[in-house]
């Protein structure tokens, strides 16, 4: 009788990244990795040109910027029944429903180690999502309030938009908020401006007020 166990399929994985030395670096991490296979890291640019035509279980994509609607079209237009995973997310209710927002269908944050990822891989291929309790409430009472998918899905708030919006919840200056995005002030009050305009709100009062309403008392500062 034979004994031998049928070999476990590999998770087939490639890596969107403008960061070569990131991408290449994650793909030779996850090529240590018996349940993972490594098809191949490309640039943002090289997956909206020409994505890879292979198919594929998951998608690692680098931290989300304004704009990366774009990209997840596109990585879905690769196969069927594709998972996109968020790479360098922070653990925080903002960057999350961002990425719920945009079609992502997992996150790793940025604390993670490489087993994190692995596990954060294997749950998104059985369509499972590993989160903080803070973050799952917030998922959950998201839910609760339809309005949110009315009134901001359809207008795009984009990761760093809603970032701003936590920061000004915060209440953090314009400065600040441009210190702790890494961005020059106007940039950071090109931001404001575009989630006061999203939000058809006039003041950032006013915007805190509103999110408050539409994802629920979950958008607290801390």
């Amino acid at each position: 009788m034979d004994s031998t166990q049928p070999a476990v399929p590999h998770i087939r994985v490639f890596i969107v990244s403008n960061v070569r030395l990131h991408r290449e670096g994650l793909a030779a991490l996850l090529r240590e990795c018996p349940s993972i296979e490594v098809l191949g890291a490309i640039s943002v640019q090289e997956t909206q040109d020409a994505p890879p035509k292979v198919a594929t279980d998951v998608a690692l994509v680098d931290v989300l910027s304004p704009g990366d609607s774009e990209i997840v079209s596109a990585l879905r237009k690769i196969c069927t029944g594709l998972r996109i995973l968020a790479v360098g997310i922070h653990d925080t209710a903002s960057e999350v429903l961002a990425c719920a927002a945009a079609g992502i269908d997992g996150y790793v944050p940025m604390d993670a180690a490489l087993g994190d990822m692995v596990t954060a891989i294997e749950n998104v291929v059985r369509g499972e999502l590993a989160c903080s309790p803070r973050v799952a409430a917030t998922l959950f009472q998201r839910i609760g309030f339809p309005s949110f998918s009315r009134a901001v899905t359809p207008n795009h708030l984009t990761t760093r938009e809603l970032q701003v919006a936590d920061l000004i919840n915060r209440g953090c200056p314009t400065k600040e908020i441009a210190w702790r995005l890494g961005v020059q002030p106007c940039t950071a009050k090109n931001h404001v401006r575009n989630l006061l305009h999203k939000l058809e709100v006039r003041r950032r009062g006013q915007a805190v007020a509103k999110l408050r309403t539409l994802i629920g008392e979950r958008f607290t500062p801390g």
